[in-house]
């Protein structure tokens, strides 16, 4: 009587990785897709509304962890994740260039 009952196991971390992916659109347009945010415990909402702000486009929090941001901002937004967010170090950014949807 009394055990221990059962030990709970601690959830395997993903590797942190943040995706930084162009998917295209109609004609010339793209999308930025970025993925890996919240394994840093940053808000993906405020986040969302930081990067429609600073590049004054429209973006949205789509599925677990992705936010879509309209327009191609792949250069831009490595500097703006560093800078906002100290702890996403540059090893941890992958830049997957353009993707298909």
């Amino acid at each position: 009587q009394g055990g221990r009952g059962q030990i709970k196991q601690k959830k395997k971390t993903v590797p942190q990785k943040v995706t930084i992916a162009k998917i295209p659109r109609a004609k010339k347009k793209y999308v930025t897709r970025v993925c890996g945010l919240a394994t840093f415990e940053i808000d993906l909402k405020e986040a969302q509304r930081f990067f429609a702000q600073k590049f004054s486009c429209g973006a949205s929090v789509t599925g677990e962890d992705e936010i879509i941001i309209q327009g191609d901002f792949t250069d831009d937004i490595i500097d703006v994740i560093q800078e906002k967010w100290p702890e996403v170090d540059d090893d941890s950014i992958e830049d997957l260039g353009e993707v298909k949807k």
